[in-house]
């Protein structure tokens, strides 16, 4: 059986406006120290230092249940922050919760990378019916990072009934990943900042493959639906990409792809689209974007 902690226990309470972070990064700590463990946390508003942030570590889970338990983003003026940071870790999972970023009270007015979740060359990740919104960034971004002047890629990512809506930039972002899975995920109303996409994949330099996007509700963003893009100014590579049986609709484009490989796009419903209802496509190989419903 596993050990675990509730954060309560090591001093967060969840029912007054002070930071908890330190809370959360000792039971967290505490349980990693242990070789891994479960931290709990009850019903209550626990606010959020993101530029200090939680750092998830090897082996631990964050049990936060249900959108009772709310994480909610202190002010700042960071350009950059992360309320909970998954970064070069291993076997890591979250589970509930809602967190609440800083659009409305955010203390600067330059950059686009407030984070909900961030996952960075992170190895078999879950997070599942967690509720993201009003972030500065991206509700949830998946991709690699420089670890000692090497690029890691995260690897083996669900994304299972997550919620991410209202944020400025987008709803997920997916640079270097190989293995992804977005199930059953709604993500929406994405607006403040270009691209305002429900997904962009776009990485800076590294592959992105082997993503699975299945049963997703994607509508209301500014941007467009699905955007994939593999700049030819980088050495960035997009392929082995499914979008299959998602609700697409009242977005830019329904999916905007450029620059893509050995794809699919199908058994989706596109509807109301503003610029383009059906899949807008230039430079792809070995890709298949039919069949679709288009109402």
């Amino acid at each position: 059986m596993l050990p675990e902690i509730y954060v309560n226990d090591v001093g967060a309470n969840g029912t007054d406006a002070l930071n908890d972070t330190w809370a959360f990064q000792k039971a967290i700590d505490s349980m990693a120290a242990l070789g891994g463990g479960i931290v709990r946390v009850r019903t209550g508003n626990y606010y959020i230092d993101a530029d200090t942030t939680i750092r998830m570590k090897n082996n631990v889970t964050l049990y936060m249940y249900d959108t009772t338990r709310k994480l909610i983003v202190r002010p700042t003026a960071s350009t950059r922050y992360h309320a909970i940071l998954v970064e070069f870790v291993d076997n890591v999972s979250i589970f509930g919760g809602r967190i609440v970023g800083d659009r409305d009270i955010h203390t600067g007015t330059t950059g686009e990378w407030g984070m909900g979740i961030a996952i960075y060359g992170s190895t078999n990740v879950k997070v599942n019916r967690t509720y993201i919104s009003n972030c500065w960034g991206d509700g949830v971004v998946v991709g690699g990072r420089k670890n000692g002047g090497v690029t890691v890629v995260s690897r083996d990512v669900i994304l299972k009934r997550v919620t991410s809506t209202n944020n400025r930039r987008q709803a997920l972002t997916i640079g270097g990943v190989n293995g992804l899975e977005v199930d059953s995920c709604v993500l929406t109303y994405t607006n403040g900042t270009a691209p305002q996409d429900g997904i962009d994949i776009e990485p800076d330099s590294d592959t992105a493959q082997y993503v699975y996007i299945k049963n997703c509700e994607i509508a209301h963003n500014v941007g467009n639906g699905v955007e994939m893009n593999a700049k030819t100014t980088t050495t960035a590579k997009v392929r082995n990409i499914f979008v299959t049986n998602n609700y697409m609709h009242n977005n830019a484009y329904s999916n905007y792809i450029l620059h893509v490989q050995h794809s699919t796009i199908n058994n989706n419903r596109f509807s109301a689209n503003r610029v383009r209802n059906q899949i807008y496509a230039k430079d792809t190989a070995n890709c298949v974007f039919v069949p679709n419903t288009i109402n």
